[in-house]
């Protein structure tokens, strides 16, 4: 009996497995786990479909590395978000979604990692990570991904990719497929998963710009993460927030902004991280220093407070995305010798980010 159950069970997953395949996959309880709210079964348009609107459908079976994902999708031309992580680990995954409000708009569809939890897109924003296509609200739209390594090939309706992401964030590593929906329903059926390292890329990712002049190519970022309210609105650092802090070392990726969930995780409260750097100073100065940041900031300078600014989404107006960028300057005053200039850098949503360049380093060396 024990290999007879064994038997069926390895014939369910082999359609999972098996590379020469992509059968489409049944859309019932024995192939996916739902959350409890907001992810039924359902028919829509005369097919069977999975909707979700604020909840998951996760497949069961081999976890995904390499190989195809796609999908039909059916939306409506309202504000959405929905789409497929994969590789997902815990609270790590890779996530291409569509903007079903934004068709036609560069911003129309992305891809972003999710690190500790936190869905970066006011980082991984452009041509690189998303593209204006135009959706098809009254029938189905066919979502292709050709995944390879830390590569990938977007198809949306299409022959050829539409996007190409030569950039994956995380390590390669098998993790589970998860379908998303939030704001509105968005219907899923046809989906086929072929598990394969024989994948063909063909697509070209747009020409990676240089870094700004005078870029910060690492901080150093305190590994304990504080409660934002011990912070905003001090005009003093509390010394207890530096003393018994790990800093350690956060590269900058492409764009020159640092991701400082690969730091940790937060909480609605505890969600302010110490970002520092060391300037030496050959004499006492003013030193301009453009910075951005997601999504609010306290700037001290040994510790004493010199700047606060708030680039939350939609904090100015509603048009207002809070992607980061260099929009900022503060020009602290340093003595000679050497100096703290810390960021306290608040999260909320979309990224917790940080970037900074120092065009004129004539008599300052910065660390």
């Amino acid at each position: 009996m024990k290999n007879t159950l064994t038997a069926i069970l390895m014939a369910c997953l082999s359609i999972f497995a098996d590379a020469s395949t992509a059968e489409e996959i049944p859309l019932t309880a024995e192939y996916w786990t739902l959350s409890e709210k907001g992810a039924t079964f359902s028919e829509h348009m005369g097919r069977p479909a999975i909707a979700i609107n604020g909840g998951a459908a996760v497949l069961k079976g081999t976890p995904f590395k390499n190989g195809i994902i796609e999908y039909d999708v059916s939306m409506k031309e309202v504000r959405g978000f929905g789409g497929v992580y994969f590789r997902e680990n815990g609270q790590n995954a890779e996530y291409f979604y569509l903007r079903s409000h934004q068709s036609g708009n560069p911003d129309a569809n992305q891809y972003v990692p999710k690190i500790n939890g936190i869905s970066a897109w006011q980082i991984y924003y452009g041509e690189r990570y998303a593209v204006p296509t135009r959706y098809n609200y009254e029938g189905w739209i066919h979502v292709k991904l050709a995944i390879k390594d830390n590569k990938m090939d977007v198809y949306i309706d299409s022959n050829e990719p539409v996007l190409h992401v030569n950039n994956l964030e995380h390590a390669v590593v098998a993790g589970q497929i998860r379908l998303g929906g939030a704001r509105q329903d968005f219907n899923y059926s046809n989906i086929r998963v072929t598990h394969t390292d024989d994948v063909t890329l063909v697509g070209t990712a747009p020409e990676l710009k240089p870094l700004p002049e005078g870029i910060i190519t690492s901080f150093d970022v305190g590994a304990r993460v504080i409660k934002g309210a011990d912070i905003e609105g001090k005009t003093v650092l509390d010394a207890a927030h530096t003393a018994d802090q790990t800093w350690r070392k956060l590269n900058v990726g492409e764009k020159g902004i640092a991701n400082l969930s690969k730091i940790g995780s937060r909480t609605r409260e505890v969600n302010t991280l110490l970002v520092r750097i060391t300037i030496t100073a050959d004499e006492a100065r003013a030193l301009p220093i453009k910075y951005g940041f997601s999504d609010r900031v306290t700037v001290f300078l040994n510790g004493h407070a010199i700047a606060h600014g708030d680039d939350s989404y939609v904090s100015r107006d509603y048009r207002f995305l809070g992607t980061v960028g260099l929009y900022d300057t503060v020009f602290p005053w340093l003595k000679e010798g050497e100096n703290e200039l810390i960021f306290a850098v608040t999260e909320g949503f979309g990224g917790w980010a940080m970037m900074a360049a120092v065009a004129d380093t004539e008599g300052v060396s910065i660390r």
